[in-house]
């Protein structure tokens, strides 16, 4: 069944393709013989791969256009976000002056130093003489 169908699709698509190269062959005339059909027709080619080198130059430089900008945003977009500042900029003096722990804290710090380091070595003779 399906050979009966591909058969009687093709008898009615041929006349519409002979139709339409009728039609092709009406729009193109065809070139006329010359002396110089040869090298203008290598002269067209390379024009056409000079201009493929221009297009293939200009979408590199669209690329790299492209890709810098993405840079420039990413850069920026950083910035943006990093600039967080730390409390410390936010807060006031007084806060600040509250948050601090002071001279005592100092002190303090002095004397677990001191417990922290080794007594000194007596020199013997050094307190037979202070005697």
């Amino acid at each position: 069944m399906r050979e009966d169908f591909d058969a009687r699709e093709q008898s009615e698509l041929d006349p519409r393709l002979d139709e339409w190269f009728a039609a092709y062959r009406d729009a193109c005339p065809e070139p006329e013989p010359a002396a110089d059909f040869m090298p203008r027709l290598w002269a067209r080619i390379e024009g056409r791969g000079q201009v493929q080198a221009a297009v293939t130059w200009r979408r590199w430089a669209q690329g790299f256009l492209s890709l810098a900008a993405a840079a420039c945003l990413l850069i920026v977009l950083t910035q943006i976000v990093s600039q967080s500042a730390p409390v410390y900029y936010q807060s006031t003096y007084l806060e600040q002056l509250s948050e601090d722990e002071g001279p005592e804290h100092m002190l303090l710090q002095e004397v677990a130093q001191t417990d922290a380091l080794p007594p000194l070595p007596q020199n013997p003779a050094a307190g037979a003489n202070s005697r």
